[in-house]
């Protein structure tokens, strides 16, 4: 397996593979998948410090991960930022990458690519916060990878507008350097 950097151009010109994949990881429909494909990718461009990575067996695209710059005007802060401060957690919206998406074809889960793709993103974002949302199911597995690579619960049971089920707002520190 290789993971390597994708540029925005790239994740465009692959939007329908990576779109597959994402529909695939969760047993989405069609509608689902082309609604993914057709914002949130296309919509990459439009937001500052995008990072994609990709894990490949050989030239297939198997799972990829995703993110940018926390941004409070885009749609995702102005969701979760209020329920952070009332959280007491305003502080995690400073310094801040957005993680979007993680995803694996299913015969590939379990080998250790979300975590090295996790690894690999985090390790190219200098921001000090990294914030994420995932499901509300305790028995969800990404949970399992995000407690261990340092993620921990800010905001459990959260609720989208217009969404009836319960998410996770889960956020990581970068461990503070040492001044040498």
């Amino acid at each position: 397996m290789t993971i390597r950097a994708l540029e925005t151009s790239e994740v465009l010109r692959r939007a329908d593979e990576i779109a597959r994949i994402f529909q695939r990881a969760f047993g989405y429909s069609d509608e689902r998948r082309d609604h993914f494909r057709d914002t949130r990718l296309a919509y990459l461009p439009l937001y500052d410090g995008a990072l994609t990575f990709g894990a490949f067996e050989d030239d297939a695209l198997v799972g990829f991960v995703y993110g940018f710059d926390y941004q409070p005007g885009h749609w995702w802060p102005q969701q979760v930022g209020p329920a952070l401060d009332r959280a007491g957690h305003g502080e995690w919206t400073v310094d801040t990458f957005e993680l979007n998406e993680l995803e694996i074809l299913p015969g590939y889960q379990g080998r250790g690519l979300g975590t090295a793709l996790l690894r690999t993103l985090l390790d190219r974002t200098p921001h000090r916060h990294t914030l994420l949302s995932t499901t509300a199911d305790p028995a969800d597995r990404a949970k399992v990878l995000y407690r261990r690579l340092g993620f921990v619960d800010l905001v459990p049971g959260f609720r989208y507008a217009g969404v009836s089920e319960p998410a996770n707002i889960m956020g990581r520190r970068r461990a503070q350097r040492s001044q040498t």
